[in-house]
C-alpha cells in the first residue's frame, strides 16, 4: 500500500482512458499475482555496517511486485521498492502494438549535475530521498509541475467549477483500492486474485 499505490494508480488509469476512448467504458483489472517482501529485515542486509537504505519501516513490505490482467487480456507490471540506491525513481514504459512510451518523471533528465563530493552543492535540494549529492544526479527544474501537482490541482478546481468528476474519479481510486488489496491477498495465499466487478453497482 505504502509503495505501490501511486504506479498502480497510473497504470489503471491509462486502462481507463484507453476503455473511455476505444469504448465509451473504462478497461478495468480483471486479476492480480503479486508477491512482497522485507528485504531490510534480511540477516545479510542486517549485517551489514553501514547502511545506505531506508530500514526502519515496521510491519510494512518494502519490496513488491504485481502483475495485473486487464478485461482485455493486456497486462502491467508494477514493481516498487525503498532498495534502490539513487533517490526515488518514477518511470514508466508503455509497449504498444504500434509505438512504445518510456516516461521519466524522477529523476527527470531535464537537467543533469555532476559533483565530485557531495558537500559541493550545499544545502541545494537535488531530489527526493537522495543518499549523497556526490557523483551524477537529476534535479528537476520545477519539480512540482513534473509531478502532475498543479495539473492535478487545475483538474479538481475546474470538475468543481463544472459540476463534473475529476479525470481521476472516484471509479479510478475504488479500483486501485481494490487491486492493492487483491495484491496482499494474492502475496500472502501464493495465487491468483480475480476481482470482483459486480461490487458497489458495477
Amino acid at each position: 500500500m505504502r509503495l505501490g499505490a501511486h504506479p498502480v494508480g497510473g497504470v489503471l488509469h491509462l486502462k481507463h482512458y484507453e476503455g473511455l476512448i476505444k469504448f465509451g467504458q473504462p478497461i478495468r483489472a480483471k486479476s492480480v499475482m503479486a508477491e512482497i517482501g522485507q528485504h531490510t529485515k534480511m540477516d545479510s542486509f542486517i549485517k551489514e555496517k553501514k547502511k545506505y537504505l531506508a530500514s526502519a519501516w515496521e510491519d510494512v513490505e518494502d519490496w513488491g511486485v504485481m502483475v495485473i490482467t486487464f478485461e482485455d487480456l493486456s497486462a502491467a507490471t508494477v514493481f516498487s521498492s525503498d532498495g534502490v540506491l539513487g533517490g526515488v525513481r518514477n518511470t514508466m514504459s508503455v509497449y504498444l502494438s504500434n509505438a512504445v512510451v518510456h516516461v521519466n518523471m524522477n529523476p527527470h533528465n531535464a537537467l543533469e549535475v555532476y559533483a565530485p563530493e557531495g558537500h559541493i552543492f550545499g544545502d541545494e535540494y537535488i531530489a527526493e530521498k537522495l543518499e549523497t549529492k556526490a557523483g551524477w544526479n537529476f534535479p528537476s527544474p520545477d519539480e512540482d509541475w513534473v509531478r502532475g501537482y498543479p495539473q492535478e490541482m487545475e483538474d479538481f478546481m475546474d470538475s468543481l467549477i463544472e459540476d463534473r468528476e475529476p479525470v481521476s474519479g472516484i471509479l479510478l481510486a475504488r479500483d486501485v483500492v481494490e487491486v492493492i488489496y487483491a495484491a496482499y491477498q494474492s502475496a500472502e495465499e501464493g495465487r491468483r486474485v480475480e476481482l470482483r466487478q459486480d461490487l458497489f453497482g458495477d
